[in-house]
């Protein structure tokens, strides 16, 4: 049982929480319960001045819930090598798939002082600064997510073939921990909304993410060495701007989940000549080769 145990926290600006911790000190049963509360309560916990190994840093996660495993996911990425340092527009891990991450985290391994930043934007604060008539209006419809080729900035197809990984949804959805209701459309995988058509519909997602990405809706992390952030995937989005001149910049990388993209998406083959035609975002060769298919 948790009973009275509370960490030190200081608060972030628009949310999330500093939490003040010598994380090279295992967590007892109680802690952990309590972080995993101050998890969902917060969405995003902030580290400073650690020094923890990567098996330190799992086993903090797994206070919380299931840790993905190494397999097929980039446990470590930087500005000069895995993911690269184009911008990342706003998006939520495998939204488009059946089990999008439920959590992440990024520790610091190298980097220049306050140099890089990552932005985070509440997608369950959002609900409450919506208008009335357009949290009434989007209640009941439904939002289509997809895999897109371009992280960089919104583009990304109306449709694609049943292939390709893609989930519909509530487009404001009750949270599966918290039962808080989440507004589960992004800038970079949402697709259509509500079954309108495209122009209509991206007129609506637009107003969405108006509120949605607002300067006041954001908190945006500039990285320090030893910086440990863990944040809610579901309640949460994040971005980053471009790092083409910020090295270093090594993070560790760890996903809350039971499944990787892989698992959940086994029909996705990069030697899969309809997904070559996807990453080139050549869509006319999409169809020619569904058609070919029968």
């Amino acid at each position: 049982m948790q009973g009275n145990f509370a960490f030190e926290t200081k608060a972030l600006e628009p949310f999330g929480v500093e939490v003040v911790r010598d994380l090279s000190v295992p967590m007892s049963e109680g802690e952990g319960e309590a972080l995993r509360d101050l998890f969902y309560r917060e969405k995003l916990l902030l580290f400073r001045n650690q020094s923890i190994t990567e098996d330190q840093h799992a086993a903090l996660l797994a206070h919380i819930g299931p840790v993905l495993g190494s397999r097929g996911e980039y446990r470590e990425i930087s500005s000069d090598g895995n993911l690269g340092a184009g911008p990342l527009c706003w998006h939520s891990d495998l939204s488009f798939t059946p089990e999008p991450f439920k959590g992440l985290s990024l520790y610091a391994l190298e980097v220049n002082p306050g140099q890089s930043a990552t932005r985070f934007a509440s997608a369950t604060r959002a609900v409450t600064l919506l208008p009335d008539a357009l949290r009434a209006r989007v209640a009941g419809m439904d939002a289509v997510a997809l895999i897109s080729p371009v992280q960089s900035h919104r583009q990304l197809a109306y449709t694609l073939p049943p292939f390709f990984p893609q989930q519909t949804r509530p487009a404001i959805l009750p949270h599966p921990e918290t039962g808080e209701p989440v507004l589960y459309v992004s800038q970079m995988q949402t697709a259509r909304i509500g079954g309108l058509p495209q122009e209509e519909g991206e007129s609506l997602l637009e107003e969405l993410f108006s509120t949605l990405y607002a300067p006041e809706n954001v908190y945006e992390h500039r990285w320090y060495d030893g910086d440990l952030v863990i944040w809610d995937n579901i309640a949460l989005q994040h971005s980053r701007p471009d790092l083409t001149t910020h090295t270093p910049r090594r993070l560790r990388r760890i996903a809350l989940a039971a499944k990787s993209f892989f698992d959940l998406c086994p029909q996705f083959d990069l030697n899969d000549p309809r997904v070559a035609a996807w990453a080139r975002g050549d869509i006319h060769a999409l169809d020619e080769i569904a058609e070919e298919a029968g």
